[in-house]
């Protein structure tokens, strides 16, 4: 089984890379990843077969860190993908199958397909209707303005999910989001992530705990996808006489914190890396992801390593991580009320809350890391490739 892989960054796809390079099946990988960032280095192992086409994504990175338009970022975005899609053509006509990030790889699947590749995209978010729809009626609500995907962008997207031989999902949320679509079950192969247990826990020396404070820690974007504003409503009605709000990331300028008052409580930290984050972790009491579209959050896998009880929604990918009630609760999106219930449940009862962080530890310690996650992959791949060619 020879396999084609290629993806715009590096986030876990070196890991996929590097399994699949382990298993003896890459046959090549394409990286859009820019070489001149310092986290470009391409494990030993992976060099050989390792194949660069990032002039077009590093102009696409400088233009939004010059804040160019975004009708710019936005072609250069496109054409960074198409670039990759064009140099993966030399390599498709002989192999099994492609495996391309969304976006990536249309033109080299219609072209390995004609020579009997099974083609394969990677959706590591829903389906792109079903972020449209979720995300305008949220600017909606929230008075902001919206700007939709570019439709050269969204239409390339929807021709992959329509051409592709299968799709490659990480969770339960993502895979539900294409069988609202109408895609059949059999063309959605479910491969959760995997998570480093000790990526953080145990790196820095033990924070010290206020025993009297009730601390909920959040970790990500400032963003409106990622449902900040529901926080911060239910922090501002939560009743405890000690409650603190971390809020550990970026702003996004996007428009989630315009008109709120930021209550008293709330630290925003900016970004936090290395034994400061690890020190936030340790500091709270619980984690709370009130995300309103994302395919697999990997923060969560962290905060059940630090044994947090968590609150997410349902659009988290939470269900894949842990069980509502056991490790944390899992609440629908857009509802303040939802996370206010259980941040007050959490609060007004220690008992259940060190329950629950109990149930955390002990479920992180169950959870596939990488390298499971690059063994269940190439299972994955080997099933569909069987499947078309049975011995």
């Amino acid at each position: 089984m020879r396999v084609v892989y290629t993806a715009p960054n590096r986030g876990h796809h070196y890991r996929y890379a590097a399994a699949l390079q382990e298993a003896g099946h890459l046959h090549a990988f394409i990286s859009g990843f820019p070489r001149i960032s310092p986290r470009a280095k391409v494990p030993a192992e992976l060099a050989a077969k390792t194949h660069h086409a990032d002039y077009v994504q590093t102009v696409y990175i400088a233009s939004l860190k010059a804040k160019a338009p975004a009708k710019v970022s936005n072609w250069l975005a496109y054409m960074s993908k198409a670039a990759q899609d064009y140099a993966c053509r030399k390599y498709v006509k002989d192999c099994d199958i492609f495996l391309f990030y969304n976006g990536s790889g249309l033109r080299s699947s219609r072209y390995g397909q004609r020579h009997g590749a099974i083609s394969i995209v990677e959706a590591v978010n829903s389906h792109v209707s079903y972020q449209e729809d979720i995300l305008r009626e949220e600017h909606e609500r929230a008075g902001l303005p919206w700007e939709p995907f570019p439709v050269y962008e969204k239409e390339r997207r929807l021709q992959e999910y329509a051409e592709a031989d299968y799709i490659l999902l990480p969770s339960d949320f993502v895979r539900n989001s294409f069988l609202e679509q109408g895609f059949p079950s059999h063309k959605l192969l479910k491969v959760p992530f995997g998570f480093d247990k000790m990526s953080l826990a145990g790196s820095a020396p033990a924070a010290a705990k206020d025993a009297d404070a009730f601390t909920v820690l959040y970790v990500g974007s400032l963003s409106v996808r990622k449902g900040i504003r529901y926080l911060l409503d239910a922090f501002t009605r939560l009743q405890h006489p000690k409650k603190r709000l971390l809020l550990v990331g970026p702003d996004a300028h996007d428009g989630a914190l315009a008109g709120i008052l930021i209550p008293p409580g709330v630290e925003l930290t900016g970004s936090l890396k290395g034994d400061e984050l690890t020190r936030a972790y340790q500091s709270a009491s619980v984690f709370c992801l009130p995300s309103i579209e994302e395919g697999l959050a990997l923060v969560l896998g962290e905060a059940l390593s630090f044994g947090l009880p968590i609150v997410a929604t349902t659009n988290t990918g939470a269900t894949d991580l842990f069980t509502d009630g056991q490790e944390g609760y899992i609440v629908p999106i857009c509802s303040s009320d939802a996370i206010l219930q259980k941040l007050q449940h959490l609060a007004d009862n220690p008992d259940v809350l060190h329950q629950l962080s109990a149930a955390s530890f002990a479920k992180a310690d169950s959870l596939d890391g990488w390298q499971q996650t690059g063994h269940n992959l190439v299972s994955a791949l080997y099933g569909v490739h069987a499947h078309a060619h049975p011995h």
